[in-house]
C-alpha cells in the first residue's frame, strides 16, 4: 500500500505547468503504485534472505539517484 503524501496532488511539466490530462494523471498514480508494490517486494525478499535493512534501502535509494532515461529526446 502506497505511503500517504507520496503522490502528488498535481503533476508538472518541465516548464513547471500543471498537468490536466486526466488519463495522464491516472497513468503516473497506477506507475507509482506499482513501482511502491515492487520496491516492497524487493525489500522483503532481502530481508527475509538476510539482507541487512540499512544495506538494501541504500542500493534503492542510489538506482532511484541514479536514474536516466532512455529517451533520445531527453538525452
Amino acid at each position: 500500500m502506497i505511503k500517504k503524501n507520496i503522490i502528488p496532488k498535481y503533476w508538472l511539466t518541465k516548464n513547471k505547468e500543471k498537468i490536466s490530462c486526466e488519463e495522464k494523471i491516472k497513468v503516473m498514480k497506477e506507475n507509482i503504485i506499482e513501482f511502491d508494490n515492487l520496491l516492497t517486494d524487493i525489500y522483503d525478499e532481502a530481508i527475509l534472505i538476510g539482507v541487512d535493512k540499512k544495506q538494501i534501502k541504500k542500493v534503492l535509494v542510489s538506482l532511484v539517484n541514479s536514474i536516466e532515461s532512455n529517451l533520445k529526446s531527453e538525452k
